[in-house]
């Protein structure tokens, strides 16, 4: 067992011992170099929970990879984030050489979560300035709860003048009570779909990686599990999934894919790749294959849904 598989092996079982631990409700994975990932992690750690993990399309040679994302995170807020009471713990895990690839994550996703944020905000003030009294006491209900109660006597008092009509007498106490309501609303909201993820660092770029993606590590957004070698990484033959050629590549020909996975192929040597992680572990080789092979194929759905 070289000294470089026992670090990977390591590496992962931290990893799921962090995941465990942050009891995330959605697990996210950016392909195709997290794949290997969550395989290895469901061999070092039978407490790890695969059926948490969405898989994302995410590798820099897919045709307008930062739009796909963006998209992708957007389709896949609407479908898991029910306000005012759901908002699901989302944590992702990411390969880390220079650190450029997970910034791309990281710059795409907050731009999702943001438009969320504020497709929320909106739609709230809507309902609150809606001619309808049922309509508006209902909005108005909802941001207390968004709020975690923390505004309650505040939003009692703007129910009660919902409810006699003070509004429509009074436009300056109606303009007043809106700001304090966005400003309560955007509070809130600041501190909901934050998304973190762990970091599995490659040692080859230890102290030389990329400046932005050390400043939201400080953050705390980046929960880093160091490695010597990210053994997967750039291997083919070790990452099963297989993204759609596209017709014409872009980019001198290192654009080739669209985000679509129409093929799984497992090889010889991932198997045993998988077979020597569950030795070290005390698991029967004969046992272990990938995981989530159904989930993989069908992880550019998200794009095809209506926002």
């Amino acid at each position: 067992m070289t000294k470089r598989l026992v670090s990977y092996i390591d590496a992962m079982a931290k990893a799921a011992m962090i995941i465990n631990g942050e009891a995330p409700d959605y697990l996210v994975a950016p392909m195709l170099g997290s794949v290997p990932f969550i395989d290895s992690m469901a061999i070092v750690d039978r407490d790890f929970d695969p059926s948490k993990v969405v898989y994302m399309p995410a590798s820099s040679r897919i045709l307008d990879v930062s739009g796909v994302i963006k998209r992708w995170y957007s389709a896949f807020l609407n479908h898991v984030v029910d306000c005012p009471d759901d908002f699901p713990k989302i944590l992702g895990i990411d390969e880390v050489v220079s650190g450029a690839s997970v910034m791309r994550c990281f710059k795409s996703i907050d731009a999702s979560v943001e438009s969320k944020r504020k497709s929320l905000r909106q739609s709230l003030l809507e309902r609150v300035h809606s001619l309808d009294v049922t309509v508006a006491d209902n909005a108005l209900r909802e941001a207390d709860m968004l709020t975690d109660n923390s505004q309650t006597y505040d939003f009692s008092r703007m129910r009660e003048r919902v409810n006699s009509g003070a509004y429509k007498l009074d436009k300056a106490l109606a303009r007043e009570d809106t700001k304090v309501l966005v400003d309560c609303v955007k509070g809130a909201l600041e501190g909901k779909m934050v998304y973190r993820t762990i970091g599995i660092e490659d040692s080859k770029k230890e102290g030389a990686r990329n400046s932005e993606y050390d400043w939201v590590k400080e953050g705390g957004r980046v929960i880093p599990v160091g490695v010597e070698s990210i053994i997967t990484m750039d291997q083919p033959s070790l990452v099963p999934p297989r993204f759609e050629m596209l017709k014409n590549p872009r980019g001198r020909g290192y654009i080739q894919f669209s985000p679509r996975i129409v093929d799984f192929v497992v090889t010889p040597e991932y198997i045993n790749f998988l077979r020597d992680l569950a030795k070290f572990v005390g698991r029967n080789p004969e046992e272990v294959s990938p995981v989530n092979m159904s989930r993989i194929l069908h992880s550019s759905d998200y794009l095809s849904k209506k926002s």
